[in-house]
């Protein structure tokens, strides 16, 4: 078993730190302000290639691994210091791109892909409701056949980068028949009659790229923008996992930014006549900290490795690794501000706002109680939890 990168890999990376280190000195204004200049970033990644990294190359993409996208995402996370660096990578090779990747017709691929992977359109994808965050199969969000049209009505929320995206893989309800049987995926754009957005809350964490609430009402949508129709919902969430995917190398990236400011500080504050890294409180704590690193990056790129055809990870895998992540990362960030003493708690140390970045872990791609249900299910087939009521 090789544990060891490509050399291709290693520049892959070495190319991703130098990119997100362009970007650091910027990350507390992103954060401050919550917005950030997307459009430049993209240019700039575009740039260097760390755009549609898994996407194949008769689109455009880069026609590369789940593993290169994890490098990536997780150099660019640690290097910068802030989730707008990961958006561009995301938007042309994450769960929108991918599920478009899955379209049943090979125009509706030869429509759109091509634009999305090389960053000229993102695509954002469309899931969360109000009332159906976890619930996934219960979404109320209808797409009805209609002649050549598909009419959809509804609403999404906590959409990531809706605002400065083109398209949304939508995630809507296209039969009668109950819970994920009913589901489908069809692509909308975004000047599409009867589509509208609002920006919607500003969060504590994944500050920059303002989060969108997107609502249809009688919006007609070509039938030619279908990616996949009712019944096919396990499929749909096999792209999905790419998002998984994405949490995991954030929990990466960001518990590696965390130890790095914690490392460095604990070497230059001095405390009763000493650097605080020789008291052993501090020494052991930094150690524990890269111990879960260590664990959290093996998980990782076990999960990365799993992908079918290099671009679909497989469920069980992809879950334990964010599970973890989400998990480790708020208690590991917490702990670097310890070590910061005082100056953690101050907005002069960047150690706060990456504790801040590790809550929307908990959260984004799954909560880790239903993280846990799915994982207990696939070891417990017989002893399925129902979390719906009878």
């Amino acid at each position: 078993m090789d544990f060891s990168f490509t050399p291709e890999q290693e520049e892959l990376r070495a190319r991703a730190t130098d990119a997100g280190m362009e970007w650091r000195d910027e990350a507390a204004v992103w954060d401050a302000e919550n917005d950030a200049p997307y459009e430049k970033l993209n240019e700039r990644f575009r740039d260097l290639g760390l755009l549609g990294l898994t996407m194949p190359k008769e689109y455009g993409g880069k026609g590369g691994t789940v593993i290169d996208y994890v490098i990536v995402t997780s150099a660019l996370f640690r290097a910068s210091q802030s989730w707008v660096c990961g958006e561009p990578p995301f938007c042309t090779s994450g769960p929108g791109p991918s599920i478009v990747l899955m379209a049943e017709r090979e125009e509706t691929r030869q429509k759109f892909l091509p634009d999305i992977v090389t960053g000229k359109k993102g695509c954002a994808l469309a899931l969360s409701e109000p009332a159906h965050g976890s619930d996934l199969t219960h979404l109320e969000t209808t797409a009805v056949r209609d002649g050549d049209s598909y009419v959809l009505n509804g609403s999404k929320r906590f959409i990531t980068g809706a605002i400065f995206n083109d398209l949304y893989a939508v995630f809507a309800r296209m039969t009668d028949e109950p819970g994920a049987r009913g589901i489908g995926a069809i692509i909308v754009e975004k000047d599409t009659p009867g589509f509208t957005m609002n920006r919607g809350p500003e969060f504590v964490a994944s500050r920059g790229i303002p989060h969108g609430e997107l609502y249809f009402d009688n919006c007609r949508v070509p039938a030619e923008n279908l990616v996949v129709g009712a019944g096919k919902f396990a499929d749909l969430m096999t792209a999905f996992n790419m998002e998984r995917m994405h949490n995991s190398a954030y929990s990466l990236g960001f518990a590696e930014a965390a130890y790095d400011e914690a490392a460095k500080y604990a070497q230059q504050r001095v405390s009763f006549g000493r650097e605080i890294i020789e008291f052993q409180s501090s020494y052991h704590m930094l150690a524990d900290m890269w111990v879960q690193i260590e664990a959290h990056r093996l998980l990782t790129y076990k999960a990365a490795a799993t992908a079918r055809d290099g671009r679909f990870p497989e469920g069980m895998e992809s879950t334990i690794s964010k599970l973890y992540g989400a998990t480790m990362l708020p208690q590991l960030t917490l702990n670097a501000i310890q070590l910061h003493g005082g100056d953690g708690v101050t907005m002069d140390y960047p150690v706060q706002r990456i504790h801040r970045e590790s809550l929307i872990s908990l959260a984004a791609g799954g909560a880790p109680p239903l993280l846990r249900n799915t994982i207990a299910s696939r070891l417990f087939p017989h002893r399925r939890f129902s979390q719906t009521r009878s």
